[in-house]
Formats: C-alpha cells, structure tokens, sequence
C-alpha cells in the first residue's frame, strides 16, 4: 500500500537531451519530432535508428512534476495481518532519466481488524508516507533464439524511503490495538514501454504478503518489512491500481 502510486515516469525536472553515445537504456525521456532527414530515429517511438531519420530521442523530462490516484489499497504481511484503505492520492517530481523523488503517498479510509488507521497528526482513517524516492531497473531481459530483445525487456519501478528517513517508509496506529511500522522496498511492473504517453496504469500485485516482482534481474529481493507491535518485521505486499498522471507525455524507453 504504501508507495503505490509513485509512480513511473521517471526523467528529470530540466530539459536534458542526449547524443546517441549518451544513451543508456532504460531510460525516461521525449521522442521528439524534428525537421525531416535531421534526426536519428526512424519513428515516433525512437526504438530504431534511420540515418535522416524524422525523430529524436531526449533524455528527460522538460515539466518534471506528476500525480497519481487510486481505488482499493491493500498491504498485507505474511503472517495474515491486511490493512486495507479505500483511495490514495500521491504526487512526487522526476529526478533523473531513471529516478524519480518527493513522492509523498496519502491513503484515506484506513481500517485494519476493525480499526480505524492513521498516521500521527493525520485525520482519522489517513496514512500519509514520508518523502519516498525511485528507480527503474530491469525487471527481465528478454531473449529470441540466445539473442537478447531490448524492445521486449520488462522493467519495473522500485520505490524506497530517503536515507534521512532511515528506510521507514510509515508508520501507524489502528486504535488502541495496532502499531504499524512499514520498511524496505516495493517493485511495480512499467508498462506500456517504448511509448509516448500521459498516463500511466500502475498495478502492484501481491499475494499473501509476497509482492510480483520482489526484485531487479540479478539483484537481491528488494520488499516491503511490516512490524506490528514491535515484533519480528514480516514479509509484506501491496495490491492497488493507480493512475499516474504527467505535465507531459513521456516515454520508457527500453532500447535507447
């Protein structure tokens, strides 16, 4: 639940255009239509290079900022405990071709085991987040017949607290009975890539407490920790559809 919707449009805040030797999939940014036979790319999806071609790939994000909303959340930890809130409005900035930061997530109608959720100094039923920041990796390559196919490799976003937080993503009581605490890292699928777009439809999926992905390709598990009254921090997963709304339309590029 926590972090959902930040979201996956990562670029960067200034306009940040790159050479052809500077590209380094994967990576946000503009395909960019240009005066004929003056660009690189073949077309408007800038995942093919044409010599005088009518397009070009820019690395970044001229309008940096982005929201998001969402219905039904749901965190749930491995040893049963769920709670579950009915909205979650975030917003966060884009950072970097790759990252995004100031992503700040706000669910609303919060209840576990009967409880009424909130986060100090909230309203009742409100779980707010600290300042969470994001990257993009690859979730799985893609490979034909032992050849590898950049235009079909899966990334993901993972999102994590900032290190002034200590890698606590929220915390929170549900009445009297509950104290939350929830840490670490959670991954949600990018799709669709390599092409130009608005919006976004983020799912992150989870089942029993286990979220798809848990990590990068090659990498370590990279997921959420649920402590419920001070005991062993538990396994947990997020289950939420958002939409994820930029100043402009932008592309995951998996090739360039």
């Amino acid at each position: 639940m926590m972090s959902l919707c930040a979201v996956v449009a990562l670029a960067i805040s200034g306009v940040a255009s790159a050479s052809a030797s500077a590209f380094s999939p994967p990576e946000v940014g503009r395909c960019v239509k240009v005066a004929a036979g003056t660009g690189k790319m073949s077309s408007a999806t800038c995942v093919k290079e044409k010599a005088k071609g009518s397009y070009e790939w820019m690395s970044g994000a001229v309008k940096g900022k982005f929201t998001s909303t969402g219905g039904v959340g749901v965190l749930a930890a491995v040893g049963g405990t769920t709670v579950v809130c009915k909205t979650e409005a975030s917003g966060g900035e884009y950072a970097s071709p790759k990252t995004v930061t100031g992503v700040v997530v706000r669910f609303t109608s919060c209840e576990s085991a009967g409880f009424i959720c909130a986060t100090v100094g909230a309203k009742a039923g409100e779980i707010v987040t600290n300042s969470l920041e994001g990257k993009i990796g690859i979730e799985k390559r893609a490979f034909v017949e032992g050849k590898e196919v950049p235009l079909k490799t899966k990334l993901a976003l993972d999102l994590f607290p900032t290190s002034a937080d200590e890698g606590l993503y929220v915390t929170f009581n549900c009445g009297l009975s509950l104290h939350i605490t929830v840490g670490g890292s959670v991954l949600v699928p990018v799709t669709p890539t390599n092409k130009m777009l608005t919006k976004l439809t983020l799912k992150y999926v989870a089942t029993k407490g286990v979220q798809k992905p848990t990590h990068f390709e090659g990498e370590p598990n990279d997921v959420l920790l649920t402590e419920i009254n001070a005991k062993k921090p538990e396994q947990s997963g997020v289950t939420i559809t958002a939409t994820q709304t930029g100043e402009e339309p932008l592309e995951v590029n998996t090739v360039f």
